[in-house]
């Protein structure tokens, strides 16, 4: 029984000492591989450029994207040492991605910096109202470069940048054509048939009373009468067009 206990008693320690390594040895990496972190989650449209801009140019620059969902496909572009002509107007690091299809991807850019240093984040594209909805009226436009955030300065040292991106497609534009319902070609014909029948009464209508006018002095309230019977008609067919309407999509 004593032999058991002590059996129990040194596997029980040994997990312990070998999970406080574990741990230990993560926290070490942690220091030593990353160092400072900054993290965001940031929302975007397929086939546009985000774009991390530093300055001053930073040492050691790195940058991996790993697709969390399936089939995704980006480009993804580093540069040490850049002379942005546009946005920044000096000597940068920089970091472009482009992801061509909706999904989420986790980007990870990391380097060295030997002085106080800043960064801008932004996209390059035309879809201004996408990103004002989302990010609100704080965001500024630079032709087609669109400023998500202020520039932040950060101390020397090495750093990581952590992004998740969450990369949405373009709602395709909806046309006046599309959005118009027909009912089934049975339902559009009985609708045709019953709108042919109050045409031809309303045009009997009108025309009687139009030479009846020729010859006789007819009342006002006669052509009232035939103003009111071509609204009720015209009111009874849209009435009837949506009753048609929902049969139709009642019966699919």
């Amino acid at each position: 029984m004593s032999s058991y206990s002590f059996f129990t008693k040194y596997l029980l320690f040994s997990l312990l000492l070998v999970m406080a390594f574990h741990f230990l040895l993560l926290d070490a990496s942690f220091l030593i591989g990353e160092g400072n972190i900054e993290r965001y989650r940031l929302k975007m449209l397929e086939n546009d450029i985000l774009t991390i801009y530093l300055s001053p140019p930073v040492e050691n620059l790195s940058a991996r994207c790993t697709p969390i969902t399936q089939n995704g496909v980006y480009s993804l572009s580093i540069a040490t040492r850049y002379l942005d002509p546009y946005v920044m107007r000096k000597e940068v690091s920089a970091v472009w991605i482009q992801p061509t299809k909706p999904g989420i991807y986790n980007l990870t850019i990391r380097f060295f910096s030997n002085q106080t240093w800043e960064y801008l984040l932004g996209v390059y594209s035309r879809n201004y109202d996408f990103y004002s909805d989302y990010y609100g009226k704080r965001i500024e436009v630079n032709k087609f470069f669109i400023k998500l955030q202020d520039p932040l300065s950060r101390n020397m040292g090495e750093w990581t940048i952590n992004i998740m991106l969450i990369v949405e497609r373009m709602a395709a534009p909806s046309s006046i054509f599309s959005s118009i319902k027909l009912p089934t070609p049975v339902n559009f014909a009985i609708f045709m048939a019953v709108l042919g029948l109050m045409m031809y009464m309303n045009s009997f209508l009108i025309i009687d009373t139009y030479f009846k006018s020729r010859r006789e002095m007819i009342s006002r309230s006669r052509w009232i009468l035939v103003a009111l019977v071509a609204f009720i008609s015209i009111l009874i067919a849209y009435q009837l067009y949506g009753f048609m309407i929902q049969l139709s999509f009642t019966g699919s």
